[in-house]
């Protein structure tokens, strides 16, 4: 019988594949020592032109972890958005109409991680009110 192919989550939320080609030994983890998250959420409105934080940078040797989030232009002026890490712009969309959104969601083990004491931040070409929500824990 073929040995199947299996993945497991590491405590350090990285994949390992068990199968013929990597059979055991596997490190297992206690129940009591995983590392569980607790996700936040971060929503509300924003019509400032520039950047406005939707996070804020968590301190000293904490990061930011995104696992989704979306932002939808409430009005009916188009805009460019990015997305940024603190000033970096990671994401962008020109949301021409209203109800255009600017989405992501990312697999386990395939989250948004920002750098240490980052913040998380829109930036808006223009006044116009635009819609979010985010979904991240620190680490």
């Amino acid at each position: 019988m073929p040995i199947p192919t299996i993945q497991v989550y590491s405590a350090d939320r990285s994949v390992q594949t068990i199968n013929a080609d990597n059979p055991l030994p596997v490190q297992v983890v206690a129940e009591s020592a995983t590392a569980d998250v607790t996700l936040h959420y971060a929503t509300g409105t924003t019509a400032a032109a520039g950047q406005t934080a939707l996070v804020a940078a968590p301190g000293g040797g904490i990061s930011i972890v995104v696992t989704a989030f979306l932002v939808q232009n409430e009005s009916a002026t188009a805009t460019t958005v990015r997305v940024e890490a603190g000033a970096v712009p990671t994401f962008r969309a020109l949301l021409q109409n209203q109800g255009d959104a600017l989405s992501y969601s990312a697999e386990v083990g395939r989250e948004w991680v920002l750098p240490a004491n980052t913040a998380l931040n829109l930036w808006l070409s223009a006044a116009n009110s635009h819609g979010y929500s985010v979904v991240y824990y620190t680490q």
